[in-house]
C-alpha cells in the first residue's frame, strides 16, 4: 500500500468505533446514576488498569479536577505496575491479582461511597480482576470496560455494570492501543462527564465550575460570565477578574452574586443548600438569569396538563422555555367516569396556576380576568388521562376542553392517555424512531409507538401489561410492596407459632415500622386491621405500594428484599417488556432502532433502575438511546412549543 492508502485504511476502520458504544449506553447510563450519588457526597471514583487501559484511566482521572473543581483525591488513577509504567512498559505487571487486591486494601476503601472502575480490552488481565474482586467484597459499587462479550470480568459476578463497546478486530491484529483505546476512552469521558453534570458542575453546556488554573481557563471564566449573566455582558475583563477574585475564582459563585447581587458570603449560603446545583440555587434566590414575561394576555402559550390519580400537573411554555408550572387536585378519569364534567373544573385549575406562576406577581388579576384567560392563552393544549382510551369518552371531553381553553381547531387540542405524553421526551436528535415505554411505579406498563407522518405525532402500536394492582403489575410498587408485606405476615405468624425466636429479619422490622405495627404475637392481626380497616378504601392501594421503596433500601442488606425486587424486575423486563421485543409481536421494531423511555416513581430509585438495567443487558435488550422522563407535564408543553 502507498502511505496514503494505509491511513485511509485505518481511519475506515476508525470509523466503526462510536457505533460500537451504542448499545452500552443504557448501563453507561445506569452507572452515572450509581456513581452520582456517591461522588456527590465526596466518594472516590477510582480507576484500575493494565499497560493502555489503565493510561487511560489515569488520563480521564487527572484531567477532571482543572475542567470540575472537583477535589485533588477524589479521581484516582492507578496502573499495574506503579507511575513507572505510565512511560515505560512493566512486563508480567498485569498478570499480578494478589497485587490489585493488595492496591485495593491500601486504599482503605469505603464501601459506602467509593466505586472501582475496572478497565480491560482483553476483559481477562488479572491485576484488574484481582481489584474488582477485593472492592466488590466489600461492597463498593464495580464498574469494568472491557472489550469483548464474553469475558472473564463480566462472568465474575464482581461487577455491577458491565459496559462491553466491541469495536472488532484491530487493523494491526492485537494492538488494543488502537480501536480498543479509542472507545474506551469515549466510554471513560461519557462516564466522567455525565457524573459530574449530574451533580452540577455543568450550567447548560457551560463548565461553570471551572478551575481557572492557566491564561486560556481565565479567559474562559470571563467568556462564561458574559454569556450566562446579564449583568456581566458589558463589564471589562479588570472588573470580571474583581468580580471572580471576591467570590474565590468560582464562576458559579459569581454568576449568583451578579445576577441576585446579595453579598458572597448569603451567595455561598444558598449554593450549599441548593447542593452546589446553580440551577437551584438561582431559583432559591428568586432572581433568575431569564426573567418571566410581563404578561400572557397576549401571547400564545402550550400548555399541558399531566392528569392523574394523586394530582394534576400544569405546565405552560413559551417555545423551549417552561415559564409556569402548577397543580391541583387528583383527577381520576376511572372515579368520574358517572360525571365526566367533574374532572373539567380540577382540570382548569391546575391550568390557571401554571398561569400565574407565569405572571409577575405585580400583574392585577381580577375574577373576571382570570375567566378570560385560559380562553386567550394557548395556542396548543395537550392534556394526558389515564382511562381516556375506554370507547366514547375522548368524543364527550374534547369539545367541552376546546371551549373551556378557547382552541377553535381540532388539531391543536390533543387528548391522549397520560402515557402518551412521555414520547415527547425523546430528544430530536434521535429523529423520528420507533419508541418502547416501560413504567414503573404503582403499577407498571410497557408500549410501544410508531411515527405517523399524516398526524405527525407518536401513535401507540402495541401494549403489554398494566392489568392493573388487583391482577399484579409485574416490577410495581404494589405488587412489591404485597411481596413485602406476605413475607412479613409469615414471619409474625412464625413468631407467634414459636417458629421463628430471632423477633424477625431486618425487613420484617422495616415494615411493621412503615406500617406502624409492633411485632408480637398479635402483630398479623394488628398489621391486616392497620392496612384493610384503618385505612380508606381509596387509600389501601397507595398504603401498600408505599413499602416499595422500604424494600428497595435493604436490598443490600437483605436477601428476601433483593430477591422479591429481582424477581419482579426479571417479570417486568423478560414478560411485560419481553413481549414487545419479540419479531412476531404487533408493531415490531428492532431495539437497535428503538429509543427506551422509562418513567415512574421507582424509576427515579438508583437500585431499581440499576437492576432494571442488569436485567436488560441480561436478555440482551440493547437501544438506540434510553430516556429518563421525570415530568411528563414538562416534556409535553415543550414539545408543543417546538
Amino acid at each position: 500500500m502507498s502511505t496514503l492508502d494505509m491511513c485511509t485504511v485505518i481511519n475506515a476502520d476508525d470509523q466503526k468505533v462510536p457505533d460500537s458504544v451504542v448499545p452500552c449506553l443504557p448501563v453507561i447510563a445506569g452507572a452515572i446514576d450509581a456513581l452520582t450519588p456517591r461522588v456527590r457526597q465526596g466518594g472516590r471514583v477510582i480507576y484500575v488498569g493494565a499497560g493502555t487501559s489503565g493510561r487511560l484511566g489515569i488520563l480521564d482521572a487527572s484531567e477532571i479536577p482543572p475542567t470540575f473543581a472537583a477535589p485533588r483525591g477524589q479521581f484516582v488513577g492507578l496502573i499495574a505496575g506503579g507511575d513507572a509504567a505510565i512511560r515505560e512498559a512493566q512486563e508480567g505487571a498485569e498478570d499480578d491479582e494478589k497485587a490489585g487486591e493488595h492496591e485495593m486494601r491500601s486504599l482503605n476503601l469505603n464501601p459506602e461511597l467509593d466505586t472501582i472502575i475496572g478497565i480491560a480490552s482483553s476483559g481477562r488481565t488479572p491485576y484488574v480482576l484481582g481489584c474488582l474482586a477485593f472492592a466488590k467484597r466489600l461492597g463498593c459499587v464495580t464498574i469494568a470496560v472491557v472489550c469483548t462479550v464474553p469475558s472473564a470480568i463480566g462472568l465474575s459476578g464482581n461487577v455491577d455494570f458491565v459496559i462491553s463497546p466491541v469495536s472488532g478486530p484491530e487493523v494491526v491484529t492485537g494492538s488494543t492501543r488502537l480501536k480498543a483505546g479509542t472507545v474506551t476512552k469515549l466510554v471513560l469521558n461519557m462516564l466522567s462527564t455525565g457524573t459530574m453534570i449530574r451533580t452540577g458542575k455543568t450550567y447548560g453546556n457551560m463548565m461553570v465550575d471551572l478551575v481557572a488554573s492557566n491564561l486560556k481557563l481565565e479567559q474562559r471564566s470571563r467568556n462564561i460570565l458574559r454569556r450566562l449573566s446579564g449583568k456581566c455582558q458589558s463589564s471589562s475583563d479588570a472588573e470580571l477578574d474583581t468580580l471572580l477574585s471576591r467570590c474565590n475564582s468560582s464562576v458559579k459563585l459569581a454568576i449568583l452574586v451578579a445576577e441576585s447581587g446579595e453579598s458572597v458570603e448569603t451567595c455561598q449560603g444558598c449554593f450549599d443548600a441548593a447542593g452546589g446545583v446553580l440551577a437551584n440555587a438561582l431559583a432559591a434566590i428568586s432572581k433568575p438569569i431569564e426573567q418571566k414575561p410581563t404578561s400572557t394576555a397576549t401571547q400564545k402559550l402550550a400548555l399541558c396538563i399531566d392528569g392523574g390519580g394523586t394530582n394534576c400537573a400544569a405546565v405552560v411554555a413559551d417555545g423551549a422555555k417552561v415559564v409556569g408550572q402548577g397543580f391541583a387536585g387528583p383527577c381520576n378519569l376511572t372515579d368520574s367516569i358517572g360525571n365526566i364534567d367533574a374532572i373539567i373544573p380540577t382540570l382548569l385549575d391546575a391550568a390557571k396556576a401554571a398561569l400565574k406562576d407565569a405572571l409577575q406577581s405585580d400583574v392585577e388579576q381580577t375574577k373576571s380576568s382570570w375567566r378570560e384567560h385560559p380562553q386567550t392563552s394557548f395556542s396548543s393544549v395537550w392534556i394526558g388521562l389515564a382511562g381516556i382510551d375506554r370507547a366514547g369518552l375522548e368524543g364527550v371531553l374534547a369539545p367541552k376542553l376546546r371551549q373551556v381553553f378557547g382552541i377553535t381547531h381540532k388539531k391543536d387540542l390533543q387528548l391522549t392517555n397520560d402515557v402518551d405524553l412521555l414520547t415527547a421526551g425523546v430528544p430530536q436528535s434521535f429523529g423520528t424512531p420507533s419508541i418502547l415505554v416501560v413504567i414503573a411505579g404503582t403499577g407498571s406498563v410497557a408500549m410501544r409507538y410508531k411515527w405517523t407522518e399524516a398526524e405527525q405525532r407518536y401513535a401507540r402500536s402495541a401494549r403489554s401489561g398494566g392489568w392493573g394492582h388487583m391482577l399484579g403489575d409485574q416490577g410495581g410498587g404494589y405488587t412489591i410492596g404485597m411481596k413485602a408485606i406476605q413475607h412479613t405476615l409469615g414471619i409474625f405468624e412464625d413468631i407467634t407459632l414459636g417458629l421463628d425466636t430471632t423477633g424477625g429479619d431486618e425487613l420484617s422490622k422495616a415494615v411493621a415500622e412503615k406500617l406502624g405495627c409492633q411485632i408480637s404475637e398479635s402483630a398479623s392481626v394488628d398489621m391486616l386491621n392497620n392496612i384493610l380497616t384503618r385505612t380508606h378504601p381509596q387509600c389501601v392501594k397507595a398504603r401498600i405500594a408505599s413499602i416499595a421503596p422500604v424494600v428497595l433500601d435493604l436490598m443490600d442488606k437483605n436477601n428476601t428484599a433483593s430477591a422479591i425486587v429481582s424477581s419482579q424486575i426479571t417479570s417486568l423486563v423478560g414478560e411485560t417488556l419481553g413481549r414487545l421485543v419479540k419479531p412476531q409481536a404487533t408493531g415490531y421494531q428492532p431495539c437497535e432502532a428503538s429509543v427506551l423511555v422509562l418513567a415512574g416513581g421507582l424509576m427515579k430509585n438508583d437500585r431499581y433502575r440499576a437492576t432494571f438495567e442488569k436485567q436488560l443487558d441480561s436478555h440482551g435488550l440493547y437501544f438506540r438511546g434510553t430516556v429518563v422522563v421525570e415530568d411528563a407535564a414538562r416534556s409535553g408543553a415543550t414539545y408543543l412549543s417546538r
